[in-house]
């Protein structure tokens, strides 16, 4: 199975296929659109093409030749070419449900999700039990990460096709993002007792266990699933965050480097044993890891901060200056950056800059500890 929220695994999560178009009013008169009729039924839909393209120029008021043009091109992966010509078809003859279905799988296939989900909704309400609809609804608002719009027409989906595990796994995404973790829970322990060996079901389980604030029932999801994939990206640096999160430095820091070593491009493993090295008074050790996060990912708010700080506590005011002056830039809401900005400030006696500081700081509320869905989503307060 395919997992992973920034992947486009949706579209084979569900094999909905296209619908032919019927054309009573050219069958009976030509026998161009019968041969075109046969060659799609054979699957030969570029020589199919090719007819109806004869046909379309012979007939271009045919809703039904621009209908089955489109399905043709559909066929070949010219989703672009395939949607003008339903539109064509369309305009000619609106009350068509299978050239309507077509356009919105065609705009879906092509990840125009928001164009789709108005016609799926449409075709829903006219044919609520043709479950095509309703399930390419719910993968729409999952593309638009609409987790919470998603859910319902997924958790239809599921009762659908219940035997899908596809269809199950991304229902847990779709709750886990939502932090719905009750659903996401049930849905992932579903599919790791049908595959106990799928390594990203574990993986997404201990997110959803963290989000409900079980984290050491997380931690053991994590290491079951280092057993099966010791190499498995973000395995190991989500591992590290958890014990991280609990204080728990010995047993964080062979994580991060574990990977550092498997995924060596990955920002935060450099990011969070830096602070690690910070939270130890190992300044030197500290600093090019904080670096590294920063070359690997230059709009590290995060690595900023504590570089700020790494650089306050030396007394090397500018460069703390500016380290946290792009801490604010890139998240003027957290207010610890503001804190340590203002610290800056009075000590290279600025004080109506500094009070500017100290002022926005009370105006904020601090944020509780990131869970690790947040973590992994992106959504990250200071480590510190």
């Amino acid at each position: 199975m395919i997992y992973g929220r920034g992947r486009k695994y949706w579209m084979v999560v569900v094999t909905l296929g296209l619908l032919m178009v019927r054309v009573p009013s050219l069958s009976a008169q030509s026998d161009l659109a019968i041969k075109a009729s046969q060659l799609m039924q054979a699957g030969n839909f570029h020589d199919a093409e090719a007819l109806w393209r004869q046909l379309a120029a012979k007939y271009p008021r045919n809703a039904e030749v621009h209908g089955n043009l489109g399905v043709c091109l559909a066929h070949q992966d010219k989703l672009q070419q395939a949607a003008a010509e339903y539109r064509k078809s369309l305009e000619i003859k609106p009350d068509q449900f299978e050239v309507r279905y077509n356009l919105a799988l065609a705009e879906f296939k092509q990840g125009h999700f928001s164009s789709a989900i108005p016609i799926f909704e449409s075709l829903a309400k006219q044919k609520p039990d043709d479950h095509r609809s309703t399930i390419l609804l719910g993968m729409s608002f999952f593309g638009l990460r609409e987790y919470t719009n998603a859910n319902p027409y997924l958790r239809a989906a599921v009762q659908y096709d219940p035997s899908n595990l596809e269809l199950h796994n991304v229902l847990a995404q779709s709750c886990l993002w939502s932090h719905q973790y009750d659903c996401a829970l049930t849905e992932f322990r579903s599919i790791v007792a049908v595959n106990p060996q799928a390594v990203q079901a574990h993986m997404l389980l201990a997110q959803a266990l963290d989000g409900m604030g079980k984290t050491t029932d997380a931690i053991d999801e994590l290491e079951e699933a280092s057993r099966l994939a010791p190499t498995e990206p973000l395995l190991h640096f989500e591992l590290g965050y958890l014990y991280y999160k609990q204080r728990e430095f010995d047993k964080a820091i062979p994580e991060f480097q574990l990977e550092m070593k498997n995924n060596p491009g990955y920002a935060q493993s450099y990011l969070y044993m830096g602070d690690i090295a910070l939270h130890s008074n190992d300044s030197n050790g500290a600093e090019p890891l904080l670096k590294k996060a920063l070359q690997l990912e230059p709009g590290n708010r995060l690595a900023y901060f504590d570089l700020g700080c790494l650089f306050a506590d030396q007394n090397r005011h500018q460069e703390a200056l500016i380290a946290l002056q792009h801490a604010v830039k890139l998240d003027p809401t957290q207010p610890d950056a503001h804190y340590r900005l203002g610290r800056v400030y009075t000590a290279l006696g600025e004080k109506e800059k500094a009070a500017q500081e100290f002022a926005k700081t009370k105006e904020l509320h601090a944020k509780t500890e990131d869970s690790l869905v947040e973590k992994i989503s992106g959504s990250t307060s200071s480590p510190r």
